[in-house]
């Protein structure tokens, strides 16, 4: 099973659900090239979702992984989709996947104004004051609101991860200016695999069905489930019903 991560985040959002995963999978969980802690990015490559997903093969590659079940959240959603479409994956399991809006839509200008105020301006603001946010749970619950419905339930390191993750990722610029200028999310071929699509309830990003009505168009064969009492990050507010969604996307199912 491969997991993928969203924009500015790292390997380490999955931590609450790899135990239970664990148990019944051989979990691969790379960080995102450009993203903290990865491989960096050549300022002077283009960036597209194509050539992140290429990227994500060559790890596939050295890793020995030929198919598997992949997880994305977010952007590793959307990652997801284009890697079943080059014949990687056994199935897909998308958690609030990025990209489900229509093109140059209110959906997708809000969501880049939140990427954009949060990493330009939030973020640099704050760095300083990483470990006592993370640590002190009124200040986590201000700090990670916009990621999780119960942050005083997220581990003090968990939250200080996903903020240094956050800070600290290589490609937001390079990723904001190109998705100004054009689509970085296209459309979609056939996916053969089986296909869920998990949203939240309590998603701050990714706030409401509009944000995938595109999803919607190019999977007519997904199934849609509704996380309740979760946000962006559902693998934080309930990793044990998180892990049994994404066990049950993996069951083969027997179409007529």
């Amino acid at each position: 099973m491969v997991l993928l991560h969203g924009f500015t985040n790292d390997w380490q959002v999955w931590r609450p659900v790899l135990p239970s995963l664990e148990q019944h999978f051989a979990v691969f969980a790379p960080t995102l090239p450009g993203h903290f802690g990865a491989a960096p990015w050549e300022e002077t490559t283009p960036l597209s979702i194509s050539a992140i997903a290429g990227r994500v093969e060559r790890q596939l590659d050295t890793h020995g992984i030929a198919e598997a079940h992949f997880v994305g959240n977010s952007l590793g959603g959307w990652l997801s989709l284009e890697l079943a479409l080059r014949g990687r994956a056994t199935s897909v399991t998308c958690l609030c996947p990025a990209g489900g809006w229509e093109p140059r839509s209110a959906e997708e200008r809000a969501a880049y104004r939140y990427f954009w105020r949060t990493t330009r301006l939030a973020l640099p603001l704050s760095r300083p004051l990483f470990p006592l946010l993370a640590s002190q749970r009124w200040l986590r619950v201000i700090a990670m609101r916009d990621m999780v419905v119960h942050p005083a339930r997220m581990e003090p390191s968990l939250a200080l991860s996903t903020m240094k993750a956050a800070a600290n990722c290589g490609v937001t610029r390079q990723m904001l200016a190109t998705s100004k200028k054009q689509n970085l999310f296209g459309e979609l071929g056939n996916i053969e695999c089986r296909v869920t699509v998990a949203t939240a309830d309590g998603d701050r990003i990714c706030k409401s069905p509009a944000y995938f009505s595109k999803l919607r168009r190019l999977l007519p064969d997904a199934e849609w489930i509704r996380l309740e009492g979760m946000g962006h990050l559902p693998m934080s507010d309930d990793p044990d019903q998180v892990a049994e969604v994404i066990r049950s996307g993996t069951r083969v199912v027997q179409r007529d």
